[in-house]
């Protein structure tokens, strides 16, 4: 049966810069408060997609970026190469291992060149699908799914009932948080639900990005209005 409603947070917006910047410094301190935060409120803990990302061009050492990309090249299923304003990014694709291999790795490596406006020239790209879970029970919360909501698309593939975290892990981290809270209307389970997230969460929420989406009237979709401060 179509849900009436769901609760989203959209933190911050692509389209306002897209990211929270984590307290943490380093590659490994930022893994480690995604992978807490990922645990502390996920059932799925395995991250859903995992880039590694070289960035080339001016002012990056050839010395430093050649022999990456010929080793990655080696070892790895190369996705795309893209234009990053004047710069260029080689991604691939890598598995959970690799993950943390790497991350020890770059961890030790020194400074990380920047890549100017396109930022550093390292990035691992770690995506997790969040499924929320009564921290009273452990038991997973009903309606957390695409096809609960119709699904509906209230962002560019932000799915009402599909809560993710998308993250670019460097010397310094970002975490993109998505979520939707399967309650129409703001209880008291959601709020205890989100006072956890925020606990566990390596930042701060922001106050104004909550909604409540409610079905139309013709069923075919929803309208979303924000909604006090949650957290």
């Amino acid at each position: 049966m179509t849900r009436l409603a769901a609760i989203t947070y959209d933190g911050l917006p692509i389209s306002s810069g897209g990211a929270h910047k984590l307290k943490t410094r380093g590659f490994l301190a930022g893994l480690t408060a995604l992978q807490s935060f990922v645990e502390a409120v996920s059932l799925d803990v395995i991250p859903s997609n995992l880039l590694i990302e070289i960035v080339v061009g001016d002012g990056i050492p050839k010395d430093f970026s050649a022999p990456l990309l010929s080793e990655f090249d080696a070892r790895y299923t190369k996705i795309r190469v893209r234009k990053i304003g004047t710069y260029t990014g080689h991604q691939w694709c890598i598995d959970p291992i690799s993950l943390n291999q790497l991350v020890e790795r770059f961890e030790h490596v020194g400074a990380i060149p920047q890549a100017g406006h396109a930022g550093p020239s390292v990035v691992i790209h770690a995506t997790w699908n969040l499924l929320l879970f009564d921290s009273q029970t452990r038991q997973q919360l009903p309606y957390q799914s695409k096809e609960d909501y119709l699904g509906f698309d209230v962002a560019s593939q932000h799915y009402l009932g599909h809560s993710f975290v998308y993250s670019r892990i460097s010397e310094a981290t970002s975490a993109h948080l998505f979520l939707s809270l399967p309650f129409d209307e703001v209880t008291a389970d959601a709020k205890r639900l989100v006072g956890e997230i925020q606990a566990n969460f390596p930042a701060s929420l922001s106050t104004k990005q909550w909604k409540i989406w409610r079905l139309t009237k013709a069923k075919n979709g929803y309208v979303g209005r924000k909604i006090a401060v949650l957290c």
